[in-house]
Order: C-alpha cells, then sequence, then structure tokens
C-alpha cells in the first residue's frame, strides 16, 4: 500500500544500502526492505521500508549524539502502530493529516511505524469490541488524534518481524506479512484487554518495579531476584512473570537495555573514562563492560564518537 507518512530530514549526506552493506550497518538488516542512510548534524539514521497490500512499514535505526525532533506529514488520516524497541513500547493510534514530530533522545534509537490499511483495520476491528469503538473515531471525531495505552511488547514484534523476513520466499510477501500485520495487532489487542482485568495491586507492584529499575540498575540489587521477590513481597515466579508483564521481556534483559542506553548516553554527552562509564553502568570489570557493550551495541566503547571528549581536547 503507499505511505501515509512523509518524513522530514535535513541530510547532509545520504546513500542507497545494498543488502551486503545494510547487513555491515543495521542491528536489524531485513532481506525485503530498501533501505537508506541519512546523515544529519544529529547523527545518522538507517531506514528501512517495506510495502504491504495492508500496511507500509518503516523500521528506524537512529544513532544520535544529540537529542532531536523527527519532523513528519500525514498525508491522510491514518491509523499507525508505533513500536519502540529503545523503551519496550508498543502503542496503536490514530492521526488526522497534518504535520507532526517526534522526539528522540541521544544514543540509540530503534523503532518501527507501521501505517495501516484503514478499510482493513475498520472491517477487522468489527470482531475486537474494544478496538472497534477506537476505530469508529475516524467516523465520529476525524480530525481528533487518539491515543491507545503503550504496552511492553515492542520487543516481541521485532522479534516478529525479523521471523517473517527470514521466512519469506520470493513469492511469499504477501502471506507471511498478512500473518506478521495480524499478529501485531492480535498482540496488542490481547494486551489491551488483559490491562482491564489485571489486578490493581499487581499494576502498582509494575510501577514500583519500573521505578526501582530505573533507580537502581548500576547496583547488584536488581540483579539478586530472591531479595527482589522478598522486596516486593512476592514469590521469585510472580516477579518473573510481574517483569514480563511491565516491560514486555524478561527483568535481567531490561536491566541489561538500561545499563547499556545509559552507557552509550554517557559516552557521547562525557568526557568521562571508560572504566568510570562502566562502573557508572553497573560493571566493575571494565573488559566485561567493553564485551557486553560490543555484544549490545556492535562496537566497543572505544569506537563510539565522542563530541564532548574531542571539544575538550582541543
Amino acid at each position: 500500500m503507499q505511505a501515509y507518512i512523509q518524513f522530514h530530514l535535513a541530510a547532509i549526506q545520504s546513500e542507497v544500502l545494498t543488502p551486503g552493506t545494510l547487513s555491515n550497518q543495521s542491528k536489524m538488516p531485513l532481506r525485503i526492505a530498501m533501505a537508506q542512510k541519512l546523515i544529519t548534524q544529529e547523527g545518522a539514521y538507517i531506514i528501512q521500508s517495506v510495502s504491504h497490500y495492508l500496511a507500509h512499514l518503516k523500521l528506524f535505526e537512529a544513532v544520535l549524539n544529540a537529542d532531536a525532533s523527527l519532523k513528519y506529514t500525514i498525508a491522510e488520516p491514518a491509523f499507525l502502530l508505533f513500536a519502540d524497541l529503545s523503551r519496550n513500547s508498543c502503542q496503536l493510534c490514530y492521526r488526522p493529516a497534518g504535520e507532526y514530530e517526534l522526539q528522540l533522545l541521544v544514543g540509540m534509537n530503534q523503532f518501527l511505524i507501521a501505517s495501516l490499511r484503514t478499510d482493513w483495520l475498520i472491517y477487522k476491528c468489527q470482531h475486537l469490541a474494544v478496538l472497534s469503538s477506537f476505530t469508529s473515531s475516524l467516523e465520529r471525531a476525524a480530525d481528533q488524534p487518539k491515543d491507545l495505552p503503550a504496552f511492553g511488547m515492542a520487543a516481541s514484534l521485532f522479534r516478529s518481524l525479523k521471523m517473517m523476513d527470514n521466512r519469506i520466499k520470493d513469492m511469499g510477501m504477501d502471506s507471511e506479512g498478512y500473518v506478521f500485520i495480524n499478529e501485531c495487532i492480535n498482540k496488542y489487542y490481547h494486551r489491551l484487554i488483559g490491562s482491564d482485568t489485571i489486578n490493581a495491586y499487581y499494576q502498582e507492584k509494575g510501577r514500583a518495579l519500573v521505578a526501582f529499575v530505573k533507580e537502581n540498575f548500576a547496583t547488584p540489587l536488581v540483579d539478586d531476584m530472591p531479595a527482589l521477590a522478598s522486596r516486593f513481597m512476592v514469590s521469585e515466579r510472580t516477579l518473573a512473570r510481574l517483569a514480563k508483564l511491565t516491560f514486555g521481556i524478561p527483568l535481567h534483559e531490561q536491566v541489561i537495555n538500561t545499563r547499556m542506553t545509559f552507557a552509550y548516553s554517557q559516552l557521547v554527552t562525557t568526557a568521562k573514562p571508560i572504566y568510570e562509564i562502566a562502573a557508572l553502568s553497573g560493571y566493575q570489570d571494565p573488559h566485561y563492560f567493553s564485551k557486553a557493550f560490543k555484544k549490545y551495541h556492535g562496537i566497543s566503547p572505544k569506537a563510539v564518537e565522542r563530541p564532548v571528549k574531542l571539544l575538550l581536547a582541543i
């Protein structure tokens, strides 16, 4: 289908990426995508586009040395599924035609925007009670943006997207794409209806867990499951389930995501030595930190461009 969204990036340099080049530069190269790389003042963007008769997908990877605003135009009213891997959040929303912008943070940003075919989504949601009132917003208030809740399921959708790309043969895009897009909506729907029935007690526990990880990700406290379970007054099994419901991924993966995002930000925004950043990120052994950082980001800490450090060295 035709893309509803046009993104506006002031590129200093741009290039079309071949499959071979893409696989060397992207953390999630898709064989079925058209890809390009754009260099701006704030950093580098790799944008992969996939068109299917039910949706147009754009996968962004942005490595930024400063916070940035990504401006875009929506040509006609659109239902969008936005999955932000950096925050592990996924949200379904409606946007009328107009000008919009998305705030991106320094460091690695990885997100997927799916422009969904309107008539198909409305038809599908007729059979999904909670979503039917949402899609009817196109008729009742077509000029008003509308957002449904965000859920911690982006990591799951990204895995499904990669699996789809691996399964697709030369003539299999239609069927595999249909399965993937339906799976996205179905997963989101089940999280949405589940959110209405989850006990408020556990919702509060989830919020407390988010705050605890944010405040203590660099300490050994987040690695001690028995102590954490005792702190939150639940069993270890319940704590693991609570973390999966809250973050969409296991607790240890969320801790790693938080540590690595923090470490990257420290590298590009400060002149601190790597061993100090390692300690601030929760790693007492700088060598282990470097290995973990390279495994997560694909480059070593020493290879990260450090504009603040270079500026101070002048």
